[in-house]
């Protein structure tokens, strides 16, 4: 579902349902992809676990992916403030879900366009 624009609430709930399955003991790390989609201004994430990190590529290491569950939003002025927006709430959920504590379990997350480079927003 498409919403026109970021909501921490809906995108909460949305993270929520997935780390409420364990991942796979060998992830070390988190990578939030970001997609630009086909419609204007239209974006989505993605959540994914790791066994590498540190290294370039290291979130081409998957051990887990919400696939084709995504998070779709509206986002007018560019790629730029899309990654911001996501950014902003992806920290938030970081410091503030109920999941904190296992995010910052992992020895780093991150965020990024999957053909771009990856922003670290969490490093233990």
């Amino acid at each position: 579902m498409f919403y026109d624009m970021f909501s921490y609430d809906i995108f909460s709930a949305w993270a929520d349902s997935i780390f409420e399955n364990p991942f796979p003991d060998n992830t070390i790390a988190l990578n939030f992809n970001l997609f630009e989609e086909s419609e204007r201004d239209t974006y989505s994430v993605q959540i994914i676990g790791a066994d590498k990190f540190d290294e370039e590529d290291w979130a081409c290491y998957e051990t887990f992916s919400s696939g084709e569950n995504l998070y779709f939003w509206d986002e007018e002025g560019g790629w730029e403030q899309a990654l911001t927006t996501a950014m902003e709430n992806v920290e938030k959920y970081i410091t503030e879900s109920s999941f904190s504590e296992t995010l910052r379990s992992y020895k780093g997350i991150g965020i990024g366009f999957v053909d771009g480079d990856i922003e670290i927003i969490y490093r233990k």
